[in-house]
């Protein structure tokens, strides 16, 4: 396996890892350990596809398996650091979830269930778990600021796998809101709805400013015309590309909301 070969294509996914670490960033400060942190997270976020490869016994395994151990190796190196030299010893029971969320998605991929609503679900949990993380790693503790870092950035990724399982059963229903694509309509309905009631209770009650339910408002557009459509051609790729570009928005508005 070529080392681009090693790189993920999905835009999205990239989006859900970086955007929650560099929230905890621009709440706190960026530090060196951060950018160990990071380079650690992105080498295991690298290294999962080779060994999707190598447990489903593709050809070159040898090659793979050389590739895997390598970066595997590089990134626990830069763990080290932070657990050893930093002292922030609670990376290890974060890194042990993360650890047990890694085979559970490559299980599920060998399995060729990686479209499942668990498997989605489980991508999005660790992959904002970057969050908490980083935020750990740059200040010493874990607080309540953490814990609500978490919870906005898991609202608002969970979001799509939501908006987008509704949007492929429709498509697989030529249309018809009937079946499994009326029963994924509705679970995303009744997210998206709950997903604003959360945050207008949690946002009232002091945790956060409500003005950071600005970062939302594309996503929750997007979520309002898709399921109004009945347009059932859908492109990947531009709606990757539109999930970078929301999060953006949602990085910025975190960056003046929210930072303390």
């Amino acid at each position: 396996m070529a080392l681009r070969e090693f790189i993920p294509r999905e835009h999205g996914a990239w989006a859900m890892w970086t955007v929650p670490m560099l929230s905890a960033a621009v709440m706190n400060r960026f530090s060196y350990s951060f950018f160990i942190l990071f380079l650690s997270f992105g080498l295991l976020y690298l290294v999962h596809r080779p060994i999707v490869t190598i447990a489903r016994g593709r050809a070159d395994r040898s090659k793979d398996i050389v590739w895997a151990l390598g970066i595997s190796f590089l990134a626990l190196i830069l763990a080290s650091i932070l657990v050893l030299v930093y002292r922030r010893l609670w990376l290890v029971a974060f890194g042990a979830a993360e650890l047990g969320f890694f085979f559970f998605t490559v299980r599920n991929f060998v399995d060729r269930e990686q479209r499942s609503m668990a498997n989605e679900l489980t991508v999005v949990v660790s992959l904002t778990l970057s969050a908490p993380a980083a935020y750990y790693t740059i200040t010493g503790h874990i607080g309540t600021e953490a814990v609500v870092l978490y919870w906005l950035n898991l609202l608002f990724f969970g979001s799509s796998v939501f908006y987008v399982k509704s949007r492929i059963e429709l498509l697989k229903a030529k249309g018809v809101r009937k079946g499994s694509a009326r029963g994924s309509l509705v679970a995303s309905i009744l997210y998206h709805v709950l997903l604003v009631a959360s945050l207008l209770v949690t946002g009232m009650l002091g945790f956060f400013s409500l003005w950071v339910l600005v970062g939302f408002v594309p996503m929750l557009v997007q979520v309002v015309a898709g399921t109004i459509s009945k347009e059932t051609r859908l492109n990947f790729k531009r709606l990757g590309i539109g999930l970078v570009a929301q999060s953006l928005i949602f990085l910025a508005a975190l960056t003046i909301f929210l930072k303390r």
